[in-house]
């Protein structure tokens, strides 16, 4: 099988951190249990250039709630609708279109030709190509895999309150990955219903499909 496609080019695939190139790259890169996870920790590595060919800088706002600090590169192809908000270190890539009054939160990468509906939240994340978030969805310190298509009013829950670290599925068993927010994982292809949640750390690729109003405790 193939490499996929690269969207971001090479001037730019080259500054990303390795966890992201393998996902950018490989067809099936989800198929390590812990690659979300990966993916997280690699993002907070993530430093964009002051100008990169095909891109344009867009500085951002300081929040002093967020950890992350910087500007953004927005390739000259994609459209940001009014009221789009960035924040700290976020890369995106050609022909994407982010709705109105979306905010998104970096380190975050969103790979080529996807789409954020108005009023998504995104934060800490990475999405792949042809990845779909519909409008009022709040999505956090994930990753989102080619052509995935979530519903209006999805939420990635990112922290475990009765433990106070996300644990994640591995060999079948809990493990501690020591961080306080972590999302989901949700691979190539996968679309959820409406007002689907997915718990912290659970992921989502053997399921082509969740019905509207799911509640994902477990990976699937």
């Amino acid at each position: 099988m193939r490499s996929a496609e690269n969207l971001l080019g090479d001037e730019m695939m080259a500054l990303l951190p390795a966890a992201l190139h393998h996902c950018l790259t490989e067809p099936k890169w989800w198929e390590d249990e812990l690659q979300g996870l990966h993916v997280v920790r690699a993002l907070t590595a993530l430093a964009l250039p002051a100008d990169c060919d095909g891109y344009r800088l867009v500085d951002n706002p300081p929040s002093p709630r967020w950890d992350w600090q910087g500007h953004a590169l927005v390739h000259q192809s994609s459209l940001l609708h009014t009221g789009v908000n960035l924040f700290g270190p976020v890369l995106i890539g050609p022909d994407c279109e982010i709705g109105p009054n979306a905010s998104i939160f970096g380190p975050t990468v969103i790979e080529g030709r996807s789409y954020l509906g108005p009023s998504v939240e995104i934060r800490r994340c990475l999405l792949l190509a042809q990845a779909e978030v519909s409008h009022m969805s709040f999505l956090g310190h994930s990753v989102i895999g080619r052509r995935a298509a979530l519903g209006a009013f999805f939420c990635s829950a990112v922290r475990n309150l009765r433990r106070g670290t996300v644990h994640v599925i591995r060999d079948g068993t809990l493990a501690d990955t020591g961080e306080r927010r972590l999302g989901c994982v949700i691979a190539d292809d996968v679309e959820t219903g409406v007002r689907t949640t997915v718990m912290p750390g659970r992921r989502i690729t053997e399921t082509p499909a969740t019905p509207p109003n799911s509640l994902i405790m477990k990976n699937c």
